[in-house]
Order: structure tokens, then C-alpha cells, then sequence
């Protein structure tokens, strides 16, 4: 379950266009240097969980596995995303603030 703070941040961070969602463009977003923080569904299938652990340590971005895919295409206004990509360092604190509190830690990527 994704916590209200995080869904409210994570719209307004969508309408802000600072947020970058669904696989491609999280991809192109991380290879670009311009994620800052990762988002990725639990319910999102082990390998696509794995290969952006893996993408997000290569680029030294924090991933996180939070709600399922329905939850976070519900908070952006979108259809169901399993991975979310955050483009803004001011957003980013807001949201690990967020995700610190409610206990959540970055996964580690795979070696």
C-alpha cells in the first residue's frame, strides 16, 4: 500500500512533469542522468524488479519497491506503471523523507 504522502507527492511531482513512468521511459531516463530516485511496483515481475535494482545501482540512484502497479498508475493519473523514475532533487528528498518514515530502505542491485 503506498502511503498518502507518497501518492500525493508523486501526483504532484506527475503535473509538475518532473517524474518520468512505465519501463521505457524510467530506462531512457536513468541512462539520460536525469533520475534521481526510483520507484518500482511490488507486484512488477522479478526480472523487471532485478534489471532496474541492477540499472539504478549502475547509475547510483536509490530504488525502492513500493505499492503495486495498479497503486502507482492510480497516484500519477495514469493506467497501471510498474516502475517511476523521479527527475527533481527537491521532489526526491520529499519522497525518501516519505519512504524513511514509513521504515522502507533502498533494495540493493544485483552483483
Amino acid at each position: 500500500m503506498i502511503p498518502k504522502a507518497l501518492e500525493q507527492l508523486l501526483g504532484l511531482c506527475q503535473r509538475a512533469g518532473m517524474l518520468a513512468s512505465g519501463d521505457t521511459a524510467v530506462e531512457l531516463a536513468l541512462k539520460k542522468r536525469q533520475a534521481n530516485l526510483l520507484i518500482v511496483a511490488q507486484d512488477a515481475s522479478e526480472r523487471t524488479r532485478e534489471k532496474f535494482a541492477f540499472l539504478a545501482q549502475s547509475f547510483g540512484v536509490p530504488c525502492y519497491v513500493v505499492g503495486t502497479r495498479d497503486e502507482l498508475g492510480l497516484a500519477l493519473g495514469k493506467a497501471h506503471r510498474a516502475t517511476v523514475a523521479v527527475q527533481s532533487r527537491d521532489f526526491t528528498k520529499g519522497i525518501v523523507g516519505i519512504l524513511e518514515r514509513e521504515g522502507l530502505t533502498p533494495v540493493p542491485g544485483r552483483r
